[in-house]
C-alpha cells in the first residue's frame, strides 16, 4: 500500500503495475490503495478490462465515449479528456484492472495518457498472460513502478484466517487450507465461506477447526475452469493422472498418457516440472486443479489411472521406499487392481510412520479384507485406539486370529490390547486383568514385563515400574513395545530423581522409534517423559531444546500431532517462565480435552498453571474445572501436578494459605508415590507461596534427587526461614541461571519483602526492581510474592487474602467458608484492614489490590 501511494504521489513516476497470479489479491490491493488516495482528494477513474469488451474498439472505455465523433482521432481525444477531466489542481488516477485484456485502441489511449502525464496510471496484469507490446513498452520505458504480488505465506494465511473468522484457528486447519489454496486469497475466501456455511469449519473449544474433506463449489469450479480453459481430451487425461497420483516422474507420465499432451499441458501452465534427486517430476500447477478434476472426471477413468500410476511406482527404482509403498497401496484402494495383502500391511505400517492414522486405518482395514492375517488386525486395532475409538479397537484386538502364535506374539498382542484398555478406554484395572490372565497361561514374558513397567509408571508408582523393567532389553522387544516401555521407564526414572538415567532411557526410546515404521506416534510420549524429567531436575534449558526438537520434527505432520508437539513445547516454556509462549502453545490442547486417551487432561494441567501465573484467574479456574472433569485414571503419575494446578489457581485468586496447603498436599502425594523429584517441585512451589518450613525435607530430597533444582530449593527454604534477604537474592540469581525465571522472580520478591520489613530500604528497592524486571521477562507474571513486593499495601497476609476475595465479589460468609474461618473473625480482619489503610468502605478496600482476571 505504501509503495503504491509513493508511486502515485511522486512527480517523476507515471504510474505503477501490480502483477501476480489470478487470485493473489491484485484488484483488492489496488482498490484499497485508490480508496485511500480518493480520501486525500484524488479523482479516481476505475476501469475493468474483460474478454468480452476486448472484441470492441475502446470497449473497456465505453462509458467514457461521448456523442458520435466525426473521426477516430476526435474519438480518442474525447475519451482521454473524459478520463482525465477534474477540478483545478486535483490529481487524476486512471486505474485499469486486467490491463492485458485491453483492445488495441484502448491500449493506445492509455499510452497517450501516460506520455502526456495527463493522469497517474495504476494497472493490474495477470502473471503468465500474453501482454501486448505497447503495454510492455509503456511500463518499461515510461517511469513505471512495478510490484509483483506473491501468494500469501502459511503464517500470513493463519493471520488472515484468524482476522476473517474472528478467533484462533487450529494449526492443522491452517496447514490444510494453505496446502489446498497455496496462498491464493481468492480461492481461500471461496473455500472458507463455503466450509463455514456447511459447518465443517467451525469453532470448538475456542479454536476454529476443519473436519472432513473440502467440497468444491460451482463458483470455484468456474474460476478454475476459466483458468485452465477448455481442455483437449488428451490434456485432460494428463491433468487427471496427476490429480490422482502427483507427483509422477515425467517419463512415467509420458508412458501413462500422451507425451504430446504432457507438453501441451506444460505450455498452458497447467503443470510444473521439478528436478528431484536427478529425475524430473511433474505436478499440477495448483492443488485445486486436482480437486476440480477429481470431482468432474469419470470414476472409471480415475480408477484406471490410479492403477496405472501404482504400476509405474512398483517398477520404479525406489519401489521399496516406505513412502512409495504407502502411495502405491493408497492408489490401489480405489483402482482396478487386485488387492495385495502384503503391500497393504506394509503400507499401513508406513502410514503410521507418517503419522497419518486415518490413512493407516483405511489401509489396515483393506489388508484385513484381503487376508492380511493377524498383523493387519493388530495394526488396525492400534490405529483405532490412537483415533480414540477404544471400543472398536478392543473388538478388533480381541478377535485377532492367533493360530500359530508364539508366546512373544501373544505377549505383544496383550501389550497393545492393554494400552488400549488403559488409555483409550480409561480402564487400567481391566488392562491389568487381561495381561495377568495371559501371564498365568504362558508364564514370564518380556512384553508382559514391559506392560507392567508402563502400567506402574503411568499410575505414579515409579519404583514398581523400575522393578518390573529390571531385566528388560528394550532393543529385543517389538518396536511399539520397546518404545512405549522406554517412555515410561524414562518417566519413572525422572520421578525418582535419576535424571541422567531418565535421559538415557529417552534416548534409547528415540533410537527405537527412528529405526521402526510403526512407532512414530510414541515419540511424543517419550518426549513428554524426557522433558518432564529435565524440568523436575531443574535442567530447564535442556528441556527447552528437547521440546523444540520434537516440534521441529513434527512441524508438518497432520492432525493432532502438531497440537501435542506444541503442548510439549508449551510445558517447557512454562518451566522457563515464558508465560505468553506457554499459554499460546498449550491453549490448543483444549481441542483434545474430551479425547479418551487422557493427553488433553494431562496437558491441561500446565496450561492451568501458566494461566494462573499470568494472573488470568478466571481462565485458570475454567481450565482447572475442565481438567477435573476429564481426569484420567491411567495418568495417576500427574496427581501431584493436579494438586499444583489447584494451588496456583488459589494463588491467582489471592488465597495464599490455600495455595500453600494444596502444594503441600501435592508434595505428600508425590512422597507417598516415591516421586521424589516431583516432591521437590511441590515443596519449592509452597516456598514460593511463602511457606518457610520445607527446608528439612528438601535437604533429605537433595541427597537423592539429581539436578540443580533441589539444592536451590533448599537454599530458598532456608533463607526464607531465616529471613535472609541477601541469600534470597543469591538464590534468585541461581534460579535465573538454570532458566527458571518464575522461581527467580519469586525469590527476589521475597528478598524485597524481608528487607522492607527490616527497614533496609535500598536493598528492598533493588530486589523489588529485580523481581519486577524478571516478571516482565516472563510476560507479566503475577504471583503472590510478586504482587505483594511490587504493590506495597500495609496489610497482613491474611488481610490480603480477605481483601482479594472481597474484590472478587464474595460476601463475608462466603469468605469465611472459603478460608474455614468464622464470620466474626473475617469481620475483625476487615475492620483492622480498613483502619490500617484509612479506607472507609468495602469498595475502597477491595480497590487497594489489582483485581486478578
Amino acid at each position: 500500500m505504501q509503495l503504491i501511494s509513493a508511486a502515485i504521489s511522486h512527480p517523476d513516476t507515471a504510474g505503477i503495475l501490480l502483477s501476480g497470479a489470478a487470485g493473489v489479491g491484485k484488484s483488492r490491493v489496488a482498490r484499497e490503495a485508490l480508496s485511500a488516495a480518493e480520501s486525500r482528494g484524488c479523482v479516481i477513474r476505475w476501469v475493468v478490462a474483460t474478454t468480452a469488451a476486448r472484441a470492441l474498439p475502446l470497449g473497456a472505455f465505453a462509458s467514457f465515449v461521448g456523442s458520435a465523433p466525426s473521426d477516430m482521432l476526435q474519438l480518442v481525444r474525447g475519451v482521454i479528456e473524459a478520463l482525465t477531466a477534474a477540478r483545478q489542481g486535483a490529481v487524476v488516477i486512471v486505474a485499469v484492472d486486467d490491463v492485458h485484456l485491453l483492445d488495441d485502441l484502448s491500449t493506445f489511449v492509455l499510452q497517450q495518457i501516460v506520455q502526456r502525464r495527463a493522469a497517474k496510471v495504476v494497472v493490474t496484469a495477470r502473471e503468465g498472460e500474453p501482454i501486448p507490446a505497447g503495454l510492455q513498452e509503456m511500463w518499461t520505458h515510461d517511469s513505471f513502478e512495478r510490484i509483483d504480488l506473491q501468494p500469501i505465506s502459511r503464517d500470513e494465511t493463519a493471520t488472515l484466517l484468524s482476522a476473517a473468522l474472528g478467533g484462533r484457528v487450529d494449526v492443522d486447519a491452517t496447514r490444510r487450507l494453505w496446502h489446498l489454496t497455496r496462498g491464493n486469497v481468492l480461492y481461500l475466501r471461496n473455500i472458507v465461506e463455503h466450509e463455514v456455511a456447511d459447518g465443517r469449519l467451525a469453532e470448538r473449544h475456542g479454536f476454529w477447526t476443519w473436519t472432513g474433506k473440502p467440497v468444491v463449489t460451482s463458483s470455484l469450479v468456474e474460476m478454475i475452469e476459466a483458468r485452465t480453459g477448455a481442455l483437449p481430451a488428451a490434456v485432460g487425461e494428463v491433468i487427471d493422472a496427476l490429480a490422482v497420483g502427483e507427483p509422477i516422474e515425467l517419463a512415467s507420465l509420458c508412458r501413462i498418457t500422451d507425451a504430446g499432451a504432457v507438453e501441451e499441458a506444460d505450455m498452458r501452465g497447467l503443470i510444473k516440472l521439478d528436478s528431484v534427486d536427478g529425475r524430473v517430476e511433474a505436478r499440477l500447477a495448483h492443488p485445486l486443479y486436482g480437486e476440480v478434476r477429481r470431482e468432474r472426471a469419470p470414476s472409471t477413468r480415475l480408477r484406471r489411472l490410479r492403477g496405472c500410476v501404482a504400476a509405474e511406482l512398483a517398477n520404479g527404482d525406489d519401489c521399496d521406499n516406505i513412502r512409495t509403498i504407502v502411495r502405491r497401496a493408497t492408489l490401489s484402494l480405489d483402482s482396478d487392481l487386485e488387492p495385495d495383502a502384503d503391500l497393504l500391511v506394509k503400507a499401513a505400517h508406513g502410514a503410521v510412520w507418517l503419522a497419518d492414522l486415518p490413512l493407516a486405518d483405511r489401509l489396515a482395514e483393506a489388508a484385513m479384507r484381503a487376508g492380511g492375517g493377524a498383523e493387519a488386525y493388530i495394526i488396525r486395532g492400534c490405529n483405532l485406539s490412537g483415533l480414540s475409538r477404544g471400543e472398536d479397537a478392543e473388538a478388533i484386538l480381541a478377535s485377532v486370529p492367533t493360530s500359530g502364535f508364539t508366546d512373544t506374539d501373544h505377549g505383544r498382542l496383550a501389550f497393545v490390547r492393554g494400552m488400549n484398555l488403559m488409555y483409550t478406554l480409561a480402564d487400567p484395572a481391566r488392562a491389568r486383568d487381561v495381561v495377568d490372565e495371559l501371564s498365568s497361561r504362558i508364564g514370564a514374558d518380556a512384553c508382559l514385563d514391559a506392560f507392567h513397567a508402563v502400567y506402574w509408571a503411568a499410575l505414579g508408582k515409579p519404583e514398581l515400574s523400575l522393578a518390573a523393567s529390571r531385566d528388560l532389553v528394550l532393543t529385543e522387544l517389538p518396536a511399539v513395545v520397546g518404545a512405549q516401555a522406554a517412555s515410561q521407564i524414562a518417566l519413572a526414572l525422572g520421578d525418582v530423581g535419576r535424571t541422567t538415567d531418565a535421559v538415557a532411557a529417552a534416548d534409547a526410546g528415540y533410537a527405537i522409534v527412528d529405526g521402526a515404521f510403526d512407532a512414530e506416534n510414541i515419540r511424543f510420549v517419550i518426549a513428554t517423559s524426557h522433558v518432564g524429567a529435565l524440568l523436575q531436575s531443574g535442567r530447564v534449558r535442556e528441556a527447552m531444546l528437547a521440546a523444540e526438537g520434537l516440534r521441529r520434527q513434527w512441524a508438518d505432520l497432520p492432525g493432532v500431532l502438531q497440537v501435542l508437539s506444541l503442548a510439549v513445547a508449551g510445558r517447557a516454556a512454562l518451566g522457563a517462565g515464558q508465560l505468553d509462549a506457554a499459554c499460546s502453545m498449550l491453549q490448543p490442547i483444549d481441542l483434545l480435552i474430551g479425547e479418551s486417551n487422557g493427553w488433553g487432561y494431562r496437558y491441561q494441567l500446565p496450561h492451568t498453571v501458566a494461566l494462573a501465573m499470568r494472573g488470568s484467574a478466571d481462565d485458570a479456574a475454567t481450565a482447572l474445572a475442565s481438567a477435573e472433569k476429564y481426569r484420567h485414571p491411567s495418568h495417576g503419575c500427574v496427581d501431584f501436578e493436579l494438586g499444583l494446578a489447584r494451588a496456583w489457581v488459589a494463588a491467582s485468586q489471592g488465597v495464599v494459605s490455600q495455595a500453600i496447603s494444596q502444594s503441600l498436599e501435592a508434595a505428600e502425594t508425590a512422597a507417598a508415590n516415591g516421586q521424589f523429584a516431583a516432591e521437590v517441585v511441590c515443596l519449592q512451589a509452597a516456598t514460593q507461596f511463602g511457606h518457610a518450613a520445607a527446608e528439612s525435607r528438601l535437604r533429605t530430597l537433595a541427597e537423592i534427587v539429581e539436578g540443580p533444582r533441589a539444592p536451590l530449593a533448599v537454599r530458598f527454604a532456608s533463607a526464607l526461614h531465616s529471613r535472609d534477604g541477601a541469600e534470597l537474592a543469591a538464590v534468585s540469581h541461581g534460579f535465573e541461571e538454570t532458566g527458571d525465571l518464575i522461581a527467580a522472580a519469586d525469590a527476589a520478591a521475597h528478598a524485597a519483602l524481608i528487607c522492607r520489613g527490616q527497614d533496609l530500604r535500598g536493598s528492598a528497592y533493588t530486589y523489588a526492581t529485580r523481581a519486577e524486571g524478571l516478571a516482565e521477562l516472563c510476560g507479566g507474571a503475577i504471583t503472590p510474592a510478586l504482587h505483594e513486593a511490587v504493590e506495597p499495601v500495609p496489610l497482613s497476609s491474611r488481610e490480603r487474602e480477605i481483601v482479594a476475595l472481597i474484590a472478587e465479589g464474595l460476601s463475608n460468609r462466603e469468605v469465611a467458608d472459603r478460608l474455614c474461618l468464622s464470620v466474626r473473625t473475617i469481620e475483625g480482619h476487615i475492620y483492622r484492614a480498613m483502619a490500617r489503610t484509612g479506607v472507609s468502605n468495602r469498595e475502597e478496600l477491595s480497590g487497594l489490590l489489582k483485581r486478578r482476571r
